[in-house]
């Protein structure tokens, strides 16, 4: 027996050691540190949403003030159009009066009008928008809505008095009243606006600072919650991955033999408990190890005897399958499966249904055709009904060169022989035809199909043969009349006996009477039929 010293590795740290040794369970420690990782996460995205938020809220205040000072801006314009339309009232009635510009003129008391009230929807609206109480432009918006108002009666007065053609009056009116009124609240929206300006540069300046350290901020927060998180795994991590190592290399000395190999891990939990199976299995395996090398010349002998008898059994079953290819299937199966001395192949007599199909015009189509297209004929009418006669379970007797014959109910006994004779016939017209349609010779073509007889009767079963070849094989009345309702089966018929008829539920109408070779004259038989009107029954009697 190998000897060695104890595994070990590398002492871990104070932290990896103290995680191991807390008494809780492995998925225990791996929800504390993924609660703990989640936890710093979403302090993490906390931290970064109220930062965003903060972000937002300069956003939107710098995004008012351009409002605001939109607003002032628009003011500004409609009172630079009426101190306009205000100076042009000064303008020589006679100029005014000439066929180009008496159109234009003529509507300016109506313009400074039209103006005049549309500055006043303007305060209004800057009232509702921005002069809430509490609001920085508040008092500026209700001294203009004031002072807008008083402009109303002056506009309507001008323009009464351009209606009555007292032009010097109302230039006079515009010179004064108007225009000096007016210029007072454009000094006024342009301070505001001028204010409001210098308050979005120093709002911007700060709002780029506070992005700044925002930003700032949000990568110190993720440096140190991706520091604690590292520092975290890493712990709960080595602590499971140190005795693993310990146990790896433990199991790895126990690979090479040595059996007083003991693994000592501080852990509390799933690892520690395995790394004591560990230990228990190196003492077991240090005990048998023993009583291997005490056995191992008795394997030797029982290997040898072994040898022996696998060889023989090899010898079996190449007979076996030998006699796979030689016999039907099920009887193969019941050679192989009998008890030793078990005469399965005895002759014996018994009720059986047979099926005979055989190729139609292969006659005709075999001298027109070459021996290639011979021979691919044939294994395709055998490959084709190999598998149903398989599926149907019964028992392929022989190969008749061009036909086949199958028995259903013996050697193998099975429920309903003929049902299940019959509807193998059904299947076989439905799939030959097919199989042999590639195959045409000679200058007619050569058409090839399907005959098929079925009877139900006795017959006698055994070894047919000599020392050197012995076939399994049925012989007696159902087998022939089987055989001979086959010859005179035309293609895609199925002739069926009357006892075979008796015993299934399908669509028939009688056939023949035949004279049969062999069999007797005047057979009464019945073909299966295919016809919906026709109620399936049993064989009426005859």
């Amino acid at each position: 027996m190998k000897r060695g010293n104890d595994s070990g590795s590398r002492t871990p740290n104070i932290v990896t050691r103290s995680v191991a040794g807390i008494a809780v369970s492995v998925r225990t420690k791996l929800l504390f540190a993924f609660l703990g990782i989640t936890c710093l996460l979403v302090g993490l995205a906390l931290f970064s949403l109220s930062e965003l938020h903060k972000a937002n809220a300069r956003t939107e205040a710098l995004i008012h003030d351009k409002e605001r000072v939109a607003y002032f801006n628009d003011i500004l314009g409609t009172l630079q159009e009426i101190n306009g339309l205000a100076l042009a009232l000064s303008i020589d009635k006679e100029f005014i009066d000439s066929e180009d510009n008496s159109g234009w003129f003529g509507n300016l008391g109506y313009t400074i009008l039209s103006l005049t009230q549309s500055l006043q929807r303007e305060i209004n609206l800057g009232v509702r928008k921005f002069g809430q109480t509490g609001m920085p432009d508040a008092e500026r918006i209700q001294d203009y809505r004031d002072r807008a108002a008083k402009l109303l009666p002056v506009a309507f007065e001008i323009q009464r008095l351009r209606d009555v053609g007292d032009w010097q009056q109302a230039a006079q009116i515009g010179r004064t009243t108007l225009f000096d009124a007016v210029r007072i609240l454009q000094g006024h929206s342009y301070t505001v606006v001028q204010r409001i300006e210098a308050e979005m540069r120093g709002r911007a300046r700060f709002t780029n600072q506070a992005y700044l350290k925002s930003r700032q901020n949000i990568f110190v927060a993720g440096l140190v919650a991706v520091g604690i998180a590292l520092l975290l795994g890493y712990s709960i991590s080595e602590s499971l991955l140190w005795p693993i190592r310990r146990v790896r290399q433990a199991l790895g000395r126990l690979a090479d033999g040595v059996f007083e190999t003991r693994v000592s891990v501080p852990n509390r939990d799933e690892l520690g408990e395995l790394a004591a199976h560990v230990n228990d299995t190196s003492a077991k395996l240090g005990e048998l190890y023993e009583e291997v090398e005490t056995r191992k010349a008795q394997l030797a002998d029982w290997n040898a005897a072994l040898e022996d008898k696998v060889q023989s059994q090899v010898r079996e079953i190449e007979r076996t399958n030998r006699l796979r290819r030689f016999l039907p299937a099920q009887v193969a199966e019941m050679i192989v499966d009998a008890p030793e001395g078990a005469d399965v192949l005895r002759t014996r007599r018994a009720e059986v249904t047979v099926l005979f199909a055989d190729i139609r015009g292969f006659t005709a189509f075999s001298n027109a055709a070459t021996p290639d297209q011979v021979v691919g004929a044939l294994n395709a009418f055998h490959g084709t009904c190999g598998p149903l006669i398989e599926a149907s379970g019964g028992t392929l007797e022989r190969f008749l060169g061009d036909g086949l014959m199958v028995l259903f109910g013996a050697p193998v006994p099975m429920d309903d022989p003929a049902q299940q004779a019959v509807d193998l016939a059904t299947k076989l017209c439905a799939t030959v035809p097919e199989a042999l349609s590639r195959f045409k010779a000679g200058t007619e073509g050569h058409f090839l199909g399907v005959g098929i007889g079925i009877a139900t009767g006795a017959a006698t079963m055994g070894q047919i043969g000599f020392e050197g070849r012995l076939d399994y094989s049925a012989i007696g009345p159902a087998p022939n009349l089987a055989a001979r309702l086959c010859d005179h089966a035309a293609d895609g018929q199925i002739l069926i006996s009357h006892a075979t008829a008796w015993q299934v539920e399908r669509h028939m109408k009688p056939a023949g009477p035949f004279d049969l070779k062999g069999v007797g004259q005047n057979i009464p038989a019945f073909q299966l039929i295919d016809d919906p009107e026709t109620e399936p029954g049993r064989a009426p009697s005859s």
